[in-house]
């Protein structure tokens, strides 16, 4: 708790050093970042020279690191089922990286982590606590113009949504990858394959090892249509050793095909993405979808309004004994993509979510929402993320899965430090109070510094 409250006064007191006009945002994934354009710039200043310390001709360190806290108070976890109480905590992550550049056909990335929780009142979860670990580590290595291959440990974003395939960004401890990644640029064109293993995460110093139970892979191709649309096209499997669904375990074997294209045109923003799924599971066969389409239109006025629209769908199972498993498996979905209670998984939904967004000054950003949440089949369960069922499957077939409204804000108060803040009122439906379950009040914030 030291350790991570130090950094965070460190990190407030050195924040307003950087140079926010010169220098480009951060990226969700920061080994996607590159800074040997520092190499030709000779004023730098603020944090400027731990980005790009020159080692010898072509070869450059630069040194990077993140401490966040997150705190949240909520009164009632998992919709207080199982006697779960009112709680108030906060989350610790620290992150520190190193980016080594060999010429320009080798590099090294490496990232250590230290995530801790203060003052929660249950035992931590998986994503709350770890020791000193290996968050990232790989070797990349250039072999032609337009072609890397990725060795290691590493995290994963094919698209900005991050639906499926996401960093965990809310959780306090992100997902990473063992495993290899082949990437191939042709001008607009993006192809991307790879073979990885998710980490499983261990408490201690140093333990964090590759799931031998899980094993990812696929194709990714991403096409830039035209300056303002972009398509995506791929295929992934996913292979799960003696998960469960329903009363049913066994070995889950899951192929996915999706579509999304994203674009804007004048006012309007628009983004729309689809997935069937295919596969075997415990002998059943796997008949499964989700689709998601939303858009948005800013009105040229002050605070630059943007009243937006988004429906998501996530197929559930309506008959456990037909033979087939209907319920969509979201593999590595984003946490806070629904809201940051996590009592909203893509199995079994649906999910209207209109809003209301402000822009009252260019690094300030407000925005209003109700979603409006049912079950696709009150045959399936109700999920919590990533896809763990809140309750049985059939006990109660009301598909009414609870409302909630939501206020999401945003402060970039300069480049290096961010704070958001979300307010959530969860609805219980009527298959959450058949268990005694009820409304969730859910206040967080979040402290965050980069370098």
């Amino acid at each position: 708790m030291r350790l991570t409250t130090s950094v965070l006064l460190a990190a407030l007191a050195t924040a307003g050093v950087a140079r926010a006009a010169e220098i480009p945002a951060f990226k969700p994934v920061r080994s996607d970042e590159d800074y040997g354009y520092l190499g030709d710039v000779s004023d730098r200043t603020g944090l400027d020279p731990l980005r790009y310390i020159r080692l010898g001709d072509g070869v450059h360190l630069g040194l990077g690191g993140e401490a966040r806290l997150r705190i949240d108070a909520i009164d009632a976890p998992r919709f207080g089922l199982g006697g779960e109480k009112a709680d108030t905590f906060a989350l610790g992550r620290l992150l520190l990286s190193g980016d080594l550049h060999l010429g320009s056909a080798v590099r090294v990335y490496g990232e250590l982590g230290l995530h801790r929780d203060l003052g929660k009142r249950d035992a931590p979860s998986a994503t709350d606590r770890d020791r000193l670990d290996a968050q990232v580590l790989f070797v990349d290595v250039a072999p032609a113009e337009g072609w890397r291959v990725r060795l290691g440990r590493q995290e994963l974003q094919l698209n900005p949504t991050q639906r499926f395939i996401a960093v965990r960004e809310a959780p306090n401890i992100r997902q990473s990858f063992d495993g290899v990644r082949l990437t191939h640029m042709m001008g607009d064109l993006k192809l991307d394959a790879f073979y990885l293993q998710p980490v499983a995460i261990s408490p201690g110093a140093f333990d964090d090892t590759r799931n031998h139970g899980q094993r990812f892979y696929g194709l990714y191709a991403s096409k830039r249509l035209s300056r303002r649309q972009t398509l995506d096209l791929y295929a992934l499997g996913l292979e799960r050793d003696g998960v469960r669904f329903g009363k049913v375990t066994g070995d889950e074997r899951r192929a996915s095909l999706g579509a999304r294209l994203a674009g804007t045109r004048g006012a309007v923003d628009y983004e729309a993405e689809g997935v069937v799924q295919g596969g075997r599971f415990a002998g059943r066969r796997i008949r499964a979808f989700a689709a998601s389409a939303g858009g948005g239109y800013t009105l040229d006025r002050p605070w630059k309004p943007r009243l937006g629209l988004r429906l998501d769908l996530g197929s559930g199972d309506k008959d456990p004994t037909d033979g087939k498993l209907g319920t969509f498996n979201p593999m590595f979905p984003k946490g806070g993509y629904f809201n940051e209670t996590g009592l909203m998984s893509w199995g079994n939904l649906v999910a209207l979510r209109p809003s209301l967004g402000v822009t009252p000054r260019k690094n300030v950003s407000l925005e209003a929402s109700y979603t409006v949440r049912r079950r696709w089949t009150g045959d399936d369960a109700i999920y919590l993320q990533p896809l763990v069922p809140l309750t049985l499957a059939g006990a109660d077939r009301a598909k009414d899965a609870g409302d909630a409204v939501q206020l999401d804000g945003s402060w970039q108060v300069n480049r290096n430090f961010k704070l958001q803040t979300q307010l959530v009122h969860q609805a219980a439906g009527p298959s959450v109070r058949a268990q005694d379950g009820r409304a969730v009040d859910l206040a967080v914030l979040f402290a965050q510094f980069r370098f």
